[in-house]
């Protein structure tokens, strides 16, 4: 009887030692899974701030259709310091860009798009991949690759050939969500354009134009309210021929951002009648100080599939 007590105790010992490791192990898992780092979401609510790209993809099997449009400029004072805005209501009568753009969702972090604007006809394919992504005490940025092709549909060229109608993009697109309200990124930005004009010189410094730009970008998000945030974004460009003393000017959007369900829509002021990068970075002849900006809105629709 002793002999069958003892053999009792010890399995029951056994077992209790067991359960002790067993729930030492759930807890030291539990508290793992604490201190594991978790992504950060919805740095920006869409793909666009104003004119530049954000952080954001496409969630997988999902399509989201945009609509950008850009009115003509406001002309509060021409160049001669004259009031014309009521002539074309504050430029609404005017419509200087609109694009019509797809994009679809290959897998949470990559996502492909093609769209048609009507500044230089421009059918443009572009791609989007988030390659790296912001943690909760972890990871402190985002960081994307973006590309663009366009092809332009006017032939206001002196040799007309396809390759001299085609114009690139790339993009890395770095950002960081500082707090739930505060969002900022920084893009720097290559365009390429096959064909320039560089007949034409700088009438100060005798430089020509340059198939190859370089560029970078800043953009914010500043949450006002649950379903409302105030965004801007610039873009600087690196250029002896396109500076203000030849007419070009840094695109500068400001704007409001209001969520409503599955829409996020956008309404903006900026100088650049671009909405693609392939327009925005070389072709912006808007100067802010003279009133030529334009009233403008960006909405998109998400389809889940």
């Amino acid at each position: 009887m002793n002999k069958i007590l003892l053999i009792l105790l010890c399995f029951f010992g056994i077992s209790s030692l067991q359960a002790q490791d067993d729930l030492m192990d759930m807890l030291e898992e539990e508290s793992a899974a604490e201190k594991k780092p978790e992504k950060v979401l919805a740095t920006f609510k869409g793909t666009r701030v104003i004119n530049a790209q954000t952080i954001q993809t496409v969630k997988k099997k999902t399509l989201e259709f945009n609509i950008a449009h850009r009115f003509g400029d406001m002309d509060i004072f021409n160049k001669k310091g004259v009031n014309t805005a009521a002539h074309t209501l504050y430029g609404l009568e005017n419509a200087s860009n609109i694009r019509f753009a797809f994009d679809y969702g290959i897998t949470d972090r990559l996502s492909i798009g093609y769209g048609r604007s009507k500044m230089n006809e421009h059918m443009a394919g572009n791609v989007k991949y988030r390659f790296l992504e912001q943690k909760e005490n972890g990871m402190p940025i985002s960081a994307a690759y973006y590309a663009v092709a366009a092809l332009s549909g006017v032939a206001n060229i002196p040799e007309d050939k396809f390759e001299n109608r085609m114009s690139y993009t790339h993009q890395v697109i770095i950002a960081s969500k500082l707090t739930r309200g505060i969002s900022l990124e920084v893009l720097p930005t290559f365009v390429h354009r096959n064909y320039v004009d560089q007949t034409i010189l700088h009438p100060e410094n005798g430089s020509v134009d340059e198939n190859d730009l370089f560029s970078i970008g800043f953009a914010g998000r500043f949450k006002i309210t649950k379903r409302m945030a105030f965004v801007l974004d610039y873009f600087y460009t690196l250029s002896e021929f396109r500076d203000a003393s030849n007419g070009f000017y840094d695109a500068l959007g400001v704007g409001i951002e209001i969520e409503t369900g599955g829409h996020v829509f956008h309404i903006n002021v900026t100088n650049s009648a671009g909405l693609i990068e392939n327009d925005i970075i070389p072709s912006t002849t808007s100067d802010w100080g003279r009133g030529e900006y334009k009233l403008g809105f960006n909405i998109s629709r998400v389809f889940s599939f």
